[in-house]
């Protein structure tokens, strides 16, 4: 399919949706394709701390995790 082909067909579907929340989606889609994502400054402080906590060791794995937590994870 061309590139002028597969622009019709999708303009064509879009006509035809009525589906508000499909279309508010692929519009999300559209308009965030060539953003960069920024990191919201009320999560940069929680990033840093877990960077630093992996640096230094400060690590749970899933099996610690499930050693810890088994007996209460089956009730």
């Amino acid at each position: 399919m061309t590139l002028a082909a597969l622009k019709k067909s999708i303009h064509e579907k879009i006509d035809h949706l009525d589906d508000p929340d499909y279309l508010d989606m692929l519009n999300t889609m559209l308009y965030t394709k060539d953003k960069v994502f920024a990191i919201p400054e009320h999560m940069k402080e929680g990033i840093r701390q877990g960077t630093a906590d992996i640096k230094n060791g400060d690590i749970y794995t899933m099996a610690d995790f499930e050693k810890k937590y088994g007996e209460w994870l089956k009730e």
